[in-house]
């Protein structure tokens, strides 16, 4: 009975008697990717920004091409807050000339296309203005790199013009609506 009593006293101590510590390890491994992107954050945002700029009469008394464009332009200030997600974008600059379609065939003397300069000015991070211009009279420009981050700021694209002219300045302008447009292009990379 002895032997009993002893055999199950060093049972219960083995049994009460701690085991062991032993640890175990997991590893969450976290994976996501983000495209690289461009979007308008003013409002509409979305990924395109649009306003029209609506000179009203474009000629002078006698008929030729008025001065003031550019200040008109300027005016209704053209600007997008435009935010890309990656420290390489590219801006390409498409301006297209005031064309009056319905005027045609354009006599001498006469005009039914109106010709400008586009600018486009991006603010950047590092801070500074990078500048792009597209003129009317020649073939759109290339996507070029910004060479640093937009500036995460309001109004970071400024859109203006000038040098508006007839393909001679003594051109009388045909009667009839004029539309042209302005195509900025604003990549990731």
């Amino acid at each position: 009975m002895k032997k009993i009593a002893l055999f199950a006293a060093a049972t219960a101590a083995v049994l009460a008697t701690p085991a062991m510590a032993q640890n175990v390890t997991g590893t969450i491994t976290l994976n996501g990717t983000v495209a690289g992107k461009c979007s308008v954050t003013s409002a509409p945002a979305g990924t395109t920004f649009a306003q029209t700029v609506n000179f009203g009469e474009l000629a002078k008394a006698d008929g030729t091409l008025r001065s003031g464009l550019s200040t008109d332009f300027s005016t209704t200030p053209v600007q997008a807050t435009v935010v890309c997600n990656t420290g390489t974008p590219k801006v390409s600059v498409d301006a297209n000339p005031m064309v009056n379609a319905a005027f045609t065939p354009v006599p001498t003397g006469y005009a039914n296309t109106i010709n400008y300069t586009a600018n486009v000015a991006v603010a950047t991070a590092t801070p500074g203005t990078v500048n792009f211009s597209n003129a009317t009279t020649a073939a759109p420009s290339a996507a070029i790199a910004v060479g640093a981050a937009l500036a995460n700021s309001a109004n970071n694209v400024v859109i203006t013009t000038t040098g508006f002219a007839t393909p001679a300045a003594t051109d009388i302008l045909g009667a009839g609506s004029y539309t042209g447009t302005i195509t900025v292009v604003i990549s990731p990379t």
